[in-house]
């Protein structure tokens, strides 16, 4: 496997992650009593993330740990994509 190959692997691993966060806040912002509509949550899903920090900062005092575990990957995975178009120029 190339260098490129496993940038990749990775990327696609982290957006898995992220989305998979997405999730898990959707869950707990609609158990929470506010309607999540799933078809739209590609659009609003900057919402469903504020929800879930308010929702977190009234229980605890602080930001809920899935936020970092939604924000962090997607950033990750962003910094391995330029890396590979890099690598794939200069190739």
């Amino acid at each position: 496997m190339a260098v490129r190959d496993i940038l990749m692997f990775i990327a696609l691993a982290c957006i898995v992650w992220s989305v998979t966060a997405l999730m898990l806040i959707s869950g707990k912002v609609s158990r929470s009593g506010i309607r999540v509509r799933f078809l739209l949550i590609t659009i609003l899903f900057f919402r469903y993330i504020s929800v879930y920090e308010d929702l977190t900062r009234k229980e605890t005092g602080k930001t809920g740990p899935l936020v970092y575990h939604f924000a962090i990957p997607l950033w990750i995975a962003l910094i391995l994509v330029i890396i590979w178009i890099i690598l794939s120029i200069f190739a």
